[in-house]
């Protein structure tokens, strides 16, 4: 049995906080009011209470030592979370990132000892918290983690037993190529859903086709130079199957900007732009998807 801290209380790390509290001691890192009991529902079935513990960031000193941190924010809140959470890493504890999008992952490494294990986490699972306190299991997934740094990457094997009650866990010796083909699904889906104020089953019309293929030709070119294989036909039939399998959910980008959020364009489109800059590529779709989503966010 592990001591678990979960850093953020949105969907996902609910979700999560579910799942590992079955088997751990899991404690959630929250802004929000402590106290308050926190609920899983799936379906017409009954919620259940979510065994964990919830703290505030000046309760931290008091929670047991953990042996692993899970970072369950958002890719553009990621190093601001690290830099309040680093004065409580134990000296030989794991990290787990869990996001989104591309970046960060060097930077957290960066500052971690030769003791400290680094890992990412992906996963397809969906859900959406109907309120403050209660999480919405609304669609199954697959969740892969891999290490990021040699410690981890020789550590392989105890990590995936912490994590194995996460419903279709998987271990990877590659996460950098199951980090870019997530990346794609989420450029084929969360800009076009939040702009058109659709489901995800609803972008399977055809009006949509030629954006998708466009903006995912652009990404496949960006993973060539990276030395990743991708092909494009992988990545659309990866995209189009998550879509029929998520189709009564909304994009966690969608949720953001429909409740004025800050969205995750930066790590997504945004990398794209970047990286296509940097390598001399063309990206017209992807930059146009990130400047809508950017304009978006300054209306609403």
């Amino acid at each position: 049995m592990a001591n678990i801290l979960i850093v953020g209380d949105g969907a996902i790390g609910l979700l999560l906080s579910h799942f590992l509290s079955a088997s751990h001691n899991v404690s959630v890192l929250t802004r929000k009011s402590p106290t308050n009991t926190r609920f899983y529902s799936r379906g017409k079935g009954a919620s259940k209470k979510i065994n964990a513990r919830f703290v505030s960031l000046n309760q931290l000193d008091k929670v047991t030592e953990f042996d692993v941190v899970l970072f369950t924010v958002k890719a553009f809140q990621v190093l601001d979370a690290f830099s309040q959470i680093k004065p409580f890493l134990p000296s030989h504890c794991s990290v787990v990132l869990s996001h989104n999008g591309m970046g960060n992952v060097d930077e957290v490494n960066n500052q971690l000892s030769d003791h400290q294990a680094l890992y990412f986490l992906t996963t397809s699972i969906a859900g959406f918290k109907s309120n403050q306190y209660i999480v919405q299991h609304t669609g199954e997934g697959q969740s892969i983690i891999g290490g990021c740094n040699e410690l981890a990457l020789k550590n392989s094997v105890p990590m995936a037993d912490i994590f194995k009650v996460i419903p279709s866990l998987k271990f990877t010796n590659n996460i950098q190529q199951l980090r870019f083909e997530k990346l794609l699904v989420n450029i084929a889906i969360n800009p076009l859903s939040a702009l058109s104020n659709v489901k995800n089953g609803e972008l399977r019309a055809p009006k949509y086709n030629a954006i998708i293929f466009n903006a995912l030709t652009e990404a496949c070119n960006i993973a060539k130079v990276q030395g990743l294989n991708i092909p494009l036909i992988k990545a659309l039939n990866t995209a189009y199957k998550i879509m029929e399998l998520t189709s009564d959910n909304y994009s966690s980008m969608q949720q953001d900007v429909a409740h004025s959020r800050e969205t995750e364009i930066s790590a997504i489109c945004g990398y794209i732009n970047q990286q296509g800059k940097l390598h001399g590529i063309p990206t017209p779709y992807n930059d146009e998807l990130l400047a809508k989503i950017q304009a978006k966010k300054s209306v609403v």
